[in-house]
């Protein structure tokens, strides 16, 4: 008789570690949900979808959309620490400006990865697709078409008949 064995992981983080990886794991979920549903509504109002990635090109173009986005974020930030430097040999520059700004490039610079996390997991997912199973999934635009489409239903031949 073989027993089963469960297999266990040993998690060596910080608890702290592991909390925030935790809820920034479900936050690009979240995000992604959120992207998803705006896609579908932008398909319904303008009849336009995001690009389904058929093939690792587009994929590696999502990615270098995605890079420079946060390129530019991080570029911020490093500006905004400049500025902040740039108070410690003048007391007459306020640092607290300097810091807000930090803040809020930082919270922007969270944005936009968190958007850049979420449009690479379903880059990801539509590459997987295509790879593995060779067909491509249907796009939110697609979706509407079929859901607005009805399918006729047949008409009795004795009722309908064409005058002569």
């Amino acid at each position: 008789m073989s027993e089963k064995y469960e297999q266990m992981e040993l998690d060596t983080r910080p608890l702290l570690q592991a909390a925030i990886e935790d809820l920034t794991q479900s936050a690009i979920t979240n995000t992604g949900q959120l992207i998803k549903e705006h896609h579908r509504q932008v398909a319904q109002e303008t009849m336009t979808a995001p690009p389904y990635v058929r093939n690792r090109h587009e994929a590696y173009g999502i990615a270098a959309e995605q890079l420079a986005k946060i390129t530019g974020a991080v570029k911020s930030i490093k500006d905004d620490t400049g500025a902040l430097l740039g108070t410690l040999a003048d007391p007459n520059f306020n640092a607290i400006d300097a810091t807000s700004s930090i803040v809020n490039s930082t919270v922007h610079a969270a944005y936009v990865l968190l958007v850049a996390a979420a449009e690479m997991r379903r880059t990801l997912d539509n590459l997987y697709t295509v790879e593995n199973t060779g067909r491509d999934e249907t796009t939110p635009l697609e979706e509407l078409a079929e859901a607005a489409f009805q399918e006729a239903e047949p008409a009795d031949a004795g009722e309908h008949e064409m005058e002569e």
